[in-house]
């Protein structure tokens, strides 16, 4: 018999009350009081005050100065004489701005010029009375950050720690370790949607509140200062406006298409045999959307320390195909189905460092588009599907033109003898060019710190050091990325390789069929944007300890396959 737990970390919940509370503090305390001053002091009267003393005070600091205005003066209400000190709303010293120091001096200046000023008095209680009621809404903002940070992270560490992780307990678990995680009890996995859904929301909520504020509150004073470096800070807000249409696009999403089912086929994914299954999507069969789906074993790791600790993932092999789409009454089902090879690392349990398998289902369609992942199991079971019996990656629906090894190829000539490839410059524009611009940025910066150094010391050399030789590196990389060019020539005997920079000849290499010990591949990039993830291979042709590159940028483990077998049958089956 099954019995489910579920494990929660009571230290994580009282750790993340603590953080809420302290938020509540910050909005109780720092936030609500300002708001609910200058709202009723907008009913108070005004009159003419004399200054008994007035200054601008300054707090030094490591990190940065703060500012007060500090003043005292003296006015008359009813005939009754009072004394009084509240400058402004915000009784702390700040930099927020130059409210501080713009009131500080003209209070200092009023002062020494014995002019009278404007004060403003609570008709119920003349004795209390200030000079500036205006609400700093730059202020609150900046203090909003505070109660967000705090609050919102305390508040999120509590609700998972309180939802917990349901785990099932049973002497089946032993045997079958998928059943141990709920969400695998049976063949029927529900997509990720939801849970990343909020989690983007809450993301986007805590970056916006944060950049926007301080994004508003500095450009004023970098401006005034002409100090126009500042200005990358709107990158930060832009940014932000790019998380904000992100989620209400996964929003939509979800309101259109709901919870997506996928039903595996075999129960669990396997090692060395088949993921398959079908996927209920909640819209009408129309025969021009087109659904591809994509398989991804993934490697999530813990990249950094203390607070730069972060998590990355990684794809270690990954697959690609479309879907058969099977019309229901008021949906659709899509089945899929891929084989897995045998050296594959399994589903692990979420730790520091894991393997987990990734189903991803995509589709363009009006207005908004499908994406749905999947986490699923895959364990060594070697089973097969029972009831699919095509291959997605081998499935071309109509209107898809079938793959071929030739497609995949730059082949400028063939015949039954020769076939000549040319992989030309630029042929790879956009991601040379990313290159370019991200190694020059880094060297920049490299140079704004060797010249910031001279001032600075030691460290900042050190670190402009490290700046530029790894910017430096990446500019070289990508120029000779955009810039080298590779033609084979394979004519039935041997393979003519020869590899250019520009005009400049690196390698001019005849080698003969004889001389290839075996075809091979390596993965030579993979990409994660968006939480998309995309892997490219070369094919290489092995001579002794030398590889001669045959094929690059082969995207899935089955067109690597096919370009593989294609090399295969020209070199050693002839």
């Amino acid at each position: 018999m099954d019995k489910t737990q579920t494990k929660r970390s009571w230290i994580a919940i009282i750790f993340g009350l603590v953080f809420f509370l302290a938020g509540l503090g910050f909005l109780f305390f720092l936030v609500i009081p300002d708001i609910h001053d200058g709202w009723r002091m907008q009913s108070w009267h005004s009159t003419q005050a004399t200054l008994i003393s007035a200054k601008l005070q300054r707090n030094r600091s490591d990190d940065s100065d703060t500012f007060k205005a500090v003043a005292k003066y003296q006015y008359t209400v009813n005939n009754i004489s009072y004394t009084n000190n509240r400058v402004a709303i915000a009784k702390d010293s700040d930099n927020i701005g130059d409210f501080q120091e713009t009131i500080g001096n003209k209070l200092v200046h009023y002062l020494q010029t014995n002019r009278s000023i404007t004060i403003w008095y609570n008709p119920a209680n003349p004795a209390e009375s200030i000079i500036n009621r205006t609400i700093r809404w730059g202020l609150l903002a900046f203090k909003m950050i505070f109660v967000v940070v705090f609050g919102g992270f305390g508040f999120a560490l509590m609700y998972f720690s309180l939802k917990g992780k349901k785990v099932n307990q049973s002497k089946e678990t032993l045997l079958k370790p998928w059943l141990t995680r709920s969400e695998w009890k049976n063949s029927e996995i529900k997509s990720n949607a939801k849970t990343g859904m909020i989690a983007l929301w809450f993301i986007t909520v805590f970056w916006n509140s944060i950049s926007f504020p301080i994004t508003i509150t500095s450009i004023p004073e970098i401006l005034e200062k002409e100090e126009y470096v500042g200005l990358l800070i709107l990158l930060f807000p832009v940014i932000g406006l790019g998380l904000l249409y992100w989620s209400i696009k996964l929003t939509l999403q979800w309101r259109r298409f709901g919870v997506t089912l996928l039903t595996l086929d075999p129960y669990p994914g396997s090692i060395d045999g088949q993921v398959g299954g079908s996927i209920k999507v909640n819209t009408k069969y129309n025969s021009s959307h087109i659904y591809k789906v994509t398989l991804s074993c993934i490697y999530s790791y813990e990249s950094g320390s203390g607070k730069n600790r972060s998590r990355k993932e990684k794809v270690k092999w990954q697959d690609e195909g479309h879907a058969k789409v099977k019309p229901m009454m008021n949906h659709i089902n899509v089945e899929f189905c891929f084989d897995v090879p045998n050296d594959l690392p399994i589903s692990q349990e979420h730790s520091k460092n894991y393997h987990l398998w990734r189903l991803t289902i995509e589709s363009e369609m009006e207005g908004v588009d499908l994406n749905r992942n999947f986490e699923i199991p895959v364990y060594n079971t070697r089973q097969t599907s029972s009831h699919i019996n095509f291959k997605s990656p081998e499935y071309f629906p109509t209107g898809i033109i079938k793959t071929t090894a030739e497609d995949l190829l730059p082949l400028i000539s063939q015949n039954y003898s020769t076939k000549e490839l040319y992989y030309s410059m630029l042929r790879n524009p956009i991601t040379s060019f990313s290159g370019l611009i991200f190694g020059g940025i880094f060297s920049g910066v490299g140079l704004f710190l060797w010249n910031k150094a001279i001032s600075e010391g030691f460290m900042l050399y050190v670190m402009s050091s490290i700046f530029t030789t790894i910017g430096l590196i990446i500019v070289i990389s990508s120029i000779y990325s955009a810039f080298n060019s590779l033609h084979l020539i394979l004519n039935g005997i041997n393979l003519h390789y020869k590899r250019k920079f520009l005009w400049l000849t690196l390698t001019d290499k005849i080698v003969p069929y004889a001389h290839i010990t075996s075809i091979s591949s390596k993965e030579s990039s993979s990409t994660h944007t968006g939480g998309k993830h995309k892997i490219q291979y070369k094919i290489y042709a092995e001579v002794a300890r030398k590889k001669y590159t045959l094929a690059e940028n082969i995207e899935s483990s089955s067109k690597k396959d096919l370009v593989i077998d294609y090399f295969k049958k020209e070199i050693f089956n002839r």
